[in-house]
Formats: C-alpha cells, sequence, structure tokens
C-alpha cells in the first residue's frame, strides 16, 4: 500500500514540476514545498488504524477472557449471644441500665481498685468520717438521660491485677452491703459545682449511705498505709453498678482515668476539722468492665433465633449488639461448588440496616474475623495492614449499610479444597466499650422493601 502511493505522489509531483517550468522562481519552490506537505499528510493518513484493533486478527474471540458480574451467591447469615469480651483497663467505662424494646436489659458496672493519696498517713486521733464521695467525670451516654437510675456499690472480698486479663462476665464476691443506693437522673452535659468551686461534667456517687466502708479505711491498720500493696491487701476496691430499668435507661460512660476520677473521704479527728483524703484511680490500678444481658423483655423474634437458636430467622433479619451483646455468623453453603478456574477480582459483602433508632444508634465500625477449624478466629488476608482502609466495616450513613471486602477469603474458598467454611464472625468494634446495637435485614427477607444480604463480585473465567 505505501509503495502504491509514493508512485503515484512521485509522478504527481513530477508533473507539478512540469507545470511550473517558467513560473517566477519564488512561486514555484512554494507551491512545489506545498505539494511534498500535502502527500505526506495523505500517506500518514493512509497507514493509520485505531489502536483498538491492533491484533484483532492475531487473538481468536473464543480466547478472549471473560469478565463476569454476580450477586446471586447463596448466603446463611444468623446471630448468636456472645459470651464475653476483655474488658480490664478500658479507656472509658460504662455503668448504668437500659432497656431495649429489640434487645432487651442491659446492665454494666465497674471493679475499682484505689492507691492512697500518699504513703504512710495517719488519720489522727479518733477520726470521724464526714462523708465520703466518688466522683466520676463523664465521657458520654448511651441510650436515654431523661431515664432515672439507681446506682449501688458494694466491696469487694477478692482482689484484682494489673497485670492479669480480665472479661466482661467477670463475677468476684462481694459484701453484701450497699454503699450508695442513689437515685438520680443523669446530666452528662451539666458542670458540676461543689465546694464552691464550677467543675467538668461529673458526677457524684455517694459512698456514705452507711458508715461501714468510711470506719474501716478510717482504722486501717498502719502497714495498709504505708504502701498501695498493703493497701490492696486490705481493701480491694469496689464494685459500681445499676439496678435493671423498665423502660428506657442510659448507660453512662466515664473516664476512670481522668484526674477528676477519685474517691475522697471527709473527715475530722479530735484536733482537726474539715480533713480529707484521697483514694486515687490511676493508670497502675485495676479496673474491669461487666456487661449482663437479660433477653427474657426482647422481642418475639429476636429471642427465638438468639436464644432458642432457630438459625432460619436470619433469613429475614439479623442483629448485632457491642458490650458483650450478640454476634452474627456469616457462611456460604455452595461456594465450594463453584468453578476453581476462576479469579476473584473483587468481593463486596454487603450488610444493609433495616432501621434507624436515633435512641439506640448503629455501631460506627464492625470488625470481622474468620472462624478457624479449632473454633478460634482467626485475621483475614483481606485485612492485611496496608489493606485496612480497603477491607472496610465502617458505617455508611448515607445508605445504612456496611461493606467488606473480602476477596481473597472467598477466594481461597473457592481454590483450596481442604479449607473448610467455618464462617466468618462479626462484632462491633470496640465491643469492650460501645454498647451500640443493629437491626439487619437478612439473607433473603420476605418484606417489602428490604435489602438482603449480598455479595457482589466480579470474577474472571479462566477457561
Amino acid at each position: 500500500m505505501v509503495r502504491i502511493i509514493l508512485k503515484h505522489t512521485m509522478n504527481f509531483m513530477i508533473r507539478s514540476l512540469g507545470k511550473i517550468r517558467g513560473v517566477g522562481f519564488r512561486s514555484s519552490v512554494i507551491h512545489f514545498l506545498s505539494v511534498i506537505f500535502i502527500s505526506f499528510l495523505l500517506l500518514i493518513a493512509s497507514c493509520s488504524k485505531p489502536a483498538g484493533l491492533i491484533g484483532v486478527v492475531v487473538q481468536p474471540d473464543d480466547s478472549k477472557l471473560a469478565v463476569m458480574y454476580t450477586d446471586t451467591v447463596d448466603i446463611r447469615v444468623y446471630s448468636k449471644m456472645e459470651d464475653s469480651v476483655r474488658s480490664d483497663e478500658l479507656s472509658v467505662n460504662k455503668i448504668g441500665a437500659n432497656m431495649d424494646p429489640v434487645f432487651g436489659q442491659t446492665i454494666g458496672g465497674v471493679y475499682l481498685q484505689f492507691n492512697l493519696e500518699e504513703a504512710k498517713h495517719r488519720f489522727g486521733p479518733n477520726p470521724v468520717m464526714d462523708s465520703m464521695i466518688l466522683f466520676l467525670l463523664y465521657d458520654g451516654y448511651y441510650g436515654d438521660t431523661n431515664t432515672a437510675l439507681t446506682f449501688r456499690s458494694y466491696e469487694m472480698e477478692e482482689g484484682i491485677e494489673r497485670d492479669s486479663a480480665y472479661y466482661s462476665n467477670l463475677d468476684i464476691p462481694l459484701n453484701n452491703t450497699d454503699l450508695t443506693n442513689m437515685n438520680f437522673i443523669p446530666r452528662p452535659s451539666d458542670s458540676l459545682v461543689f465546694g464552691g468551686d464550677t467543675l467538668p461534667p461529673m458526677l457524684k456517687v455517694r459512698m456514705d449511705y452507711n458508715d461501714q466502708l468510711a470506719n474501716k479505711l478510717l482504722t486501717a491498720p498502719d502497714y495498709a498505709m504505708d504502701s498501695n500493696s498493703g493497701f490492696h491487701d486490705y481493701f480491694k476496691g469496689v464494685y459500681v453498678v445499676a439496678d435493671p430499668v423498665d423502660f428506657g435507661g442510659a448507660l453512662l460512660s466515664f473516664d476512670i482515668l481522668s484526674n477528676y476520677s477519685e474517691m475522697i473521704l471527709y473527715y475530722h479527728n479530735d484536733t482537726v476539722d474539715s480533713l480529707s483524703f484521697d483514694y486515687m484511680i490511676t493508670a497502675l490500678n485495676a479496673t474491669v468492665n461487666t456487661y449482663t444481658h437479660d433477653f427474657s423483655n426482647s422481642s418475639f423474634e429476636f429471642r427465638q433465633q438468639v436464644v432458642e437458636g432457630d438459625t432460619t430467622l436470619g433469613k429475614d433479619n439479623f442483629y448485632l449488639q457491642g458490650a458483650s451483646g450478640v454476634a452474627a455468623i456469616i457462611k456460604f453453603p455452595n461456594i465450594k461448588d463453584w468453578n476453581k478456574n476462576i479469579a476473584l477480582n473483587e468481593v463486596k459483602l454487603v450488610l444493609s440496616a433495616s432501621e434507624t433508632d436515633p435512641l439506640w444508634g448503629p455501631p460506627e465500625q464492625l470488625s470481622m474475623a474468620q472462624i478457624a477449624d479449632d473454633g478460634t478466629f482467626q485475621y483475614l488476608d483481606d485485612q492485611a495492614e496496608e489493606l485496612e482502609i480497603y477491607f472496610g466495616g465502617d458505617y455508611k450513613s448515607s445508605t445504612n449499610s456496611y461493606t467488606f471486602r473480602i476477596t481473597r477469603y472467598l477466594q481461597s474458598l473457592i481454590s483450596d479444597p481442604e479449607k473448610n467454611d467455618n464462617g466468618l464472625y462479626i462484632i462491633p468494634t470496640g465491643a469492650s466499650i460501645f454498647p451500640n446495637r443493629c437491626v439487619f435485614d437478612g439473607s433473603s427477607p420476605s418484606l417489602e422493601g428490604a435489602r438482603r444480604v449480598r455479595l457482589d463480585i466480579i470474577y474472571t473465567d479462566l477457561n
């Protein structure tokens, strides 16, 4: 083709040169150069071909890789009660009670260990308690603060250790004498005025409902006041917990390690009035948050699935709750039947909430683990450190949903014949701190407008 074009071009140029003989030299040169330029453009245009068509004849149609999409993978999902979560030395602690119309009752309590303000302190001759107060700095709340709460506190009869691991179902023997018996309306946003000072929002818990604990502290032997270790042997600490509520209620968050959070014993003796001594809560102290759930007043559908174990009800709805409440398990029953000769490009697991309750808000983030053959939990390959943001799990308010990318995990189920689908275990992130809960649409919900749990899969057929 190029040779033919060049031949015609040369003939055209020769004829043109012949025609311009006798014409002025300047105009002849200009005309000649124009002819060359136009011929060059024609040559380039005739030799070009759209880039997308290059190689079409080389690769037959039947050899092209097919990229496909599906969202019809069979999914099984259901919820179960959580056993416990580790809850020692938390950044914030929850104390309170609420009654959720779907999830039932949740109660939070805290075991507290104290340190001495100073070693070798002596209370003087015949010390007498004036009052004793536990100050707790507010750090938010979950639920309805218009409902009255009742706090109680009890002396611990066994100690806890700073370097030990404790869980939310911890049950330590307690002295049965209530030190507080305090009924109040929470005010987590209001400043506290005390002793002429305006303090940040704090809860003032009276520990002098009776004088039992104050007298024990005022009459502590010298060894108990000489060091914190001796003091911990003498006084193990206190457990602060709320009574159940019939409706509403809230779990109140407290910054236990704040300098504002401490127990103060106000006293006088035979020689001095208006004395005080502080019992501090520091990072060196042991603290443990506890949670108890009573699902007897939960909704019927919730109770049948979570308590009675009817996993088939996950087709309509499933549930998640923090504070060691409810976890979800997701499996893919037919994934092993997939063609082994495929490559998954991207797999998204989409979980859609079925409600938005402003009082009982959803978790800000969910965590996921794969269940191993021995029942333990393991990270997914998709959770590699550099892929954490890509992995997902954050709540998206615009769609009221959560999305996880589990491409590597699903590929391993398809490609590895030895790997069992024991399920994915999902709980709210920070379940030892955050009690937030959520109701989700299930795998094949019957309610009109519901959005089923689904896998969005983009894959390549390698056959």
